[in-house]
């Protein structure tokens, strides 16, 4: 299920900011350094595909579970904290542009945090992501 009902207001305060720091889990990834890059990839409800970006400025570090019923009986979860850069209420690289090659070889639907793209793969959806995103912000300002 899809949920992140401060989305839209998110969304607003980057623009406004030009970056939007958030508390983000990191599920049972431990091992994410600070200055990593980060892609949001919507793989629960339609539309599918990467809405957001940014970098992790923090290591992952456990603190009380995001369920209140697991919190409440000393649960934890592992969170680091993570500057976006960009963030849509739709995806702009959808399932449909991950489903060619060299993108179709990664298994982009798996519904955890912290899963590391191979670094090849990294480098071309990063062109994709400019091309998508900051390309066409930067033909509006000439």
């Amino acid at each position: 299920m899809w949920n992140w009902p401060t989305l839209q207001a998110d969304i607003r305060q980057l623009k406004r900011r030009g970056h939007l720091d958030r508390r983000w889990n990191t599920g049972r990834v431990r091992h994410i350094e600070p200055g990593s890059r980060a892609f949001m990839v919507r793989v629960g409800v339609p539309p599918k595909g990467i809405f957001g970006s940014g970098v992790t400025l923090t290591s992952s570090r456990l603190e009380a579970h995001w369920r209140p019923e697991k919190a409440a009986v000393g649960e934890e979860a592992r969170y680091l904290t993570l500057r976006l850069d960009a963030l849509f209420l739709t995806p702009q690289v959808t399932y449909d542009d991950l489903a060619v090659p060299p993108f179709a070889r990664f298994r982009w639907g798996v519904r955890t945090s912290g899963v590391r793209v191979p670094s090849a793969l990294a480098a071309r959806l990063e062109e994709q992501w400019e091309a998508r995103i900051w390309a066409p912000r930067a033909r509006r300002s000439l």
